[in-house]
């Protein structure tokens, strides 16, 4: 039984494994394809940000520059503060984000000496974050003039400072200035030169009545400053003079004893002040007077009177008169020698 199923049985050779074909190069390279794509998307975006964060160069306009004064010490040339540009260098992930702000100021203080003087920037002036380095300043150095500081105070005037026309009929009358006098202080050379501070202008369009206003002072030259840079103006406003011609009014000498003669006897006399003042006046009193002094000790002689030499006694407040149209006047005078021999 045992022979016969041995003879029986059938050996199947093992069958020869199949053939393989070649892997092309499309094969390959659609192979793992989602994983492929994901890696090149990988590559690219570090690429990408790797390029994004190189070194990069960056302009910055106008720093301020903040000039600190030594003691004692101006500049000429009033330069207390300008401005620089500045180039720096860093990462661009570190510069994008910064602006002019960030920069912030430079503050410098010259050496305390006479004449013109130079400050070289240096890089450890401004404070940069960490990564920016700065190329380069321009211009690469501040220069001054500076002069020992002086100190003066000066008179504060309303020269040239009326502009426009009043109402007519009316008249500027007083100004007055708070304060009349200000301190200022600056280069001495410039402060030597400084004996008034005028004011800006003041317009007197339409004006009838007195006002008040403030006003800037303005400083002539620069460089110096004012320890009050303004002023309080008030401005008196009054109705125009009127006038008042009384003719034939006598002379009277003051001060001499001698014979004496004035030529002409008497001289016509203009009253100058508001309508109400001039009504109130008795003009048959009135008379002018000379001081004739000396006269008294000349003896025989001439002399040429004008209108400056005379005046007028008790004129009531606010009336004067116009010495400029008082005509001139000879007095002559013996001396007592003279009038002896008469």
């Amino acid at each position: 039984m045992n022979s016969s199923s041995s003879l029986n049985r059938v050996v199947v050779p093992d069958s020869p494994p199949p053939h393989k074909k070649p892997k092309t190069f499309w094969s390959r390279l659609l192979s793992n394809l989602p994983l492929k794509i994901i890696s090149l998307v990988c590559s690219l975006i570090l690429f990408i940000v790797v390029m994004s964060d190189r070194n990069m160069t960056l302009n910055f306009e106008k720093i301020p520059v903040n000039i600190r004064m030594p003691d004692g010490f101006a500049s000429i040339d009033g330069t207390s503060e300008t401005t620089v540009d500045v180039q720096v260098h860093g990462r661009a992930s570190l510069l994008r984000g910064m602006s002019r702000d960030d920069v912030g100021v430079i503050s410098i203080t010259p050496p305390g000496r006479t004449g013109n003087v130079q400050v070289t920037l240096q890089n450890e002036m401004l404070s940069l974050p960490e990564g920016v380095k700065i190329d380069k300043f321009t211009p690469e150095f501040i220069g001054l003039n500076l002069e020992p500081l002086e100190h003066r105070t000066v008179a504060v005037t309303t020269d040239h400072a009326f502009t426009g026309e009043l109402m007519p009929g009316y008249q500027l009358g007083e100004v007055r200035i708070t304060p009349e006098n200000i301190e200022i202080s600056g280069p001495k050379s410039l402060i030597e030169e400084t004996s008034q501070l005028y004011i800006e202008p003041i317009d007197l369009t339409g004006k009838a009545a007195t006002f008040t206003v403030n006003r800037w002072v303005i400083l002539n030259r620069v460089g110096i400053q004012a320890k009050s840079d303004k002023v309080e103006v008030t401005v008196k406003i009054m109705a125009k003079s009127q006038q008042h011609v009384v003719l034939g009014v006598k002379i009277v000498p003051l001060n001499l004893s001698l014979i004496h003669e004035f030529v002409p006897e008497k001289v016509d006399l203009t009253l100058v002040g508001d309508e109400e003042a001039l009504a109130k006046i008795d003009t048959s009193k009135l008379f002018v007077t000379v001081d004739a002094s000396e006269d008294e000790e000349k003896g025989t002689h001439t002399r040429l009177l004008t209108g400056s030499d005379f005046q007028v006694p008790n004129l009531p407040q606010g009336v004067g008169f116009d010495e400029k149209k008082i005509p001139s006047v000879l007095l002559k005078v013996w001396s007592k020698s003279d009038t002896d021999d008469l």
